[in-house]
């Protein structure tokens, strides 16, 4: 009889355990479970609460552009607990509990009076094309109607405060609603915060909107900047006088710009810019590996002048480029260098690792992975596998 219970007792364990594991395979169908990267920033960088850390001295910054990225990962990664806390947070900290009516701040952390709050209360526009987009991906993906509501009240927002046409180029994303117009006239701007697969996205969102107007105007800006095949990180607009050297940065390009090259290795090869972007854009493919090895620091685009030595997360911002472009040599080599750059845990970038490093790998290495990709409508399309493919 204590046979028969035990062998009972078994039996019942073992369908407990049975039910538990097809709960667990229920609860994970459909989502690429295992990034390890996306796990290792989350753990990182992402507080309790939402809060992405994106400084580490004494203010314990964060920006609506950490928030922004940090949605559409957890977007790409299935992960909606992780979407959750950092939309309530972004919303509640950034946009004065309304993201609908509000543009965030960009910027959070310790007040010079020692208290936290708001410490610049200016958008970003980069953050807000974003998070934008991913609200309204969200919506599409997850059959989240309040999710696309959400993105459609910022998305008019954006083009009712940060879009303005500039005679002889057309409309155009402004850096922020204020402190970027030019004594002159015009418009300081930043190429890098103009995704064409964001802008394509918009156009099918507010057909009416100035969208493709954008992506024209984007499109006559690098090409008339990037003379030797380079982009600076910021340029100047003047109406009647044409583009100007920026009169912060120069002709510079650095850590904004390395995103341009990024954004166009991402974007579908059936896109109508595509291929104009790389006529443009052929800098990068042309120095490396015949000139160098690795994606300098900085870049001076009038002159094709490069120098100092990049952070590993140039390399990984460079990949789906180097990808896309068909140049093998320099895909390995950038390769090569993020797996000798792995921190202690083996996930994060660099031995000290910093959160606008990991962005760049976490875009790099996912489009890679094929873990999320582009349609030629902007679409994301995200692989959401039990497994997912692991860059060799």
């Amino acid at each position: 009889m204590l046979a028969s219970i035990g062998q009972k007792t078994r039996r019942g364990a073992s369908l407990l355990v049975g039910c538990l594991m097809l709960l667990m395979q229920s609860a994970h169908a459909g989502s690429c479970v295992d990034w390890p990267l996306w796990s290792a920033f989350n753990s990182r960088f992402i507080q309790s609460d939402g809060r992405v850390l994106a400084d580490e001295s004494e203010q314990r910054y964060s920006t609506s552009e950490g928030q922004a990225y940090a949605l559409f990962f957890s977007l790409v990664a299935n992960d909606r607990n992780a979407f959750d806390r950092i939309l309530v947070w972004t919303r509640e900290n950034l946009a004065a509990a309304d993201l609908t009516a509000h543009l965030p701040a960009w910027q959070w952390g310790k007040n010079s009076d020692g208290h936290w709050g708001v410490v610049d209360a200016n958008s970003a526009a980069d953050a807000d094309a974003w998070l934008a987009y991913t609200l309204l991906e969200a919506g599409r993906l997850w059959r989240e109607p309040r999710y696309t509501a959400q993105g459609n009240l910022m998305l008019a927002n954006i083009r009712l405060r940060l879009i303005r046409d500039l005679p002889g180029l057309g409309a155009m994303l402004l850096p922020a609603e204020t402190g970027f117009d030019l004594e002159q006239g015009g418009s300081r701007i930043n190429p890098s915060y103009l995704p064409v697969q964001l802008l394509r996205t918009f156009a099918h969102t507010d057909p009416s909107g100035p969208w493709q107007e954008i992506i024209n105007s984007n499109l006559k800006l690098l090409e008339a900047l990037s003379v030797q095949g380079f982009v600076p990180d910021w340029a100047a607009y003047v109406p009647g006088k044409g583009y100007r050297a920026d009169p912060q940065h120069g002709n510079t390009g650095s850590y904004d710009a390395i995103r341009v090259y990024l954004w166009w290795g991402m974007l579908s090869k059936r896109d109508p810019v595509a291929a104009k972007l790389k006529k443009i854009l052929y800098g990068m493919n042309r120095l490396i590996p015949g000139h160098a090895i690795l994606p300098p620091l900085t870049v001076d685009v009038q002159t094709g002048l490069v120098s100092g030595v990049s952070p590993p997360s140039f390399s990984a911002a460079l990949l789906p480029y180097f990808s896309t472009m068909g140049n093998k040599g320099a895909l390995r080599l950038q390769q090569d260098r993020l797996l000798a750059q792995r921190d202690a845990s083996g996930q994060l970038i660099g031995q000290n690792p910093r959160y606008y490093d990991q962005v760049l790998t976490l875009f790099g290495l996912g489009w890679m992975e094929h873990r999320f990709s582009f349609s030629s409508q902007g679409q994301l399309a995200a692989k959401w596998k039990s497994s997912c493919s692991v860059i060799k």
